[in-house]
């Protein structure tokens, strides 16, 4: 499970979720209430807005980069790049302070 969230300033935080060993049957709706809960913590202590993508499925977490170069902790693949892109929606369409979660997400928080 994926979140992403940038506020105003363009600040990005990557969130991760059904990690080995601490993964729980009921992530997606934690992830979910995560959200909920940044949200309402930059808005009454920073008075900031944030969009925040949701997705789940299957992705690749880990360090990255070469042996002699520079070397960070990466998340990549297809739902990582779908959280980051319903991040972008709201903005593009003028719409701020948005939590959108893709529909494999929403499955499992319902169930």
């Amino acid at each position: 499970l994926n979140i992403l969230v940038m506020d105003d300033k363009g600040s990005t935080l990557v969130c991760l979720w059904g990690l080995s060993p601490m993964a729980h049957e009921d992530d997606a709706s934690r992830a979910i209430l995560t959200a909920f809960n940044m949200r309402k913590a930059l808005r009454d202590k920073f008075n900031t807005s944030c969009n925040i993508g949701i997705s789940s499925g299957e992705m690749f977490s880990g360090v990255v980069g070469t042996s002699g170069g520079r070397k960070e902790f990466s998340v990549l693949g297809d739902v990582a790049n779908l959280a980051a892109r319903i991040m972008y929606w709201p903005i593009a369409r003028k719409l701020q302070d948005k939590i959108n979660v893709d529909f494999n997400t929403r499955t499992l928080a319902a169930s």
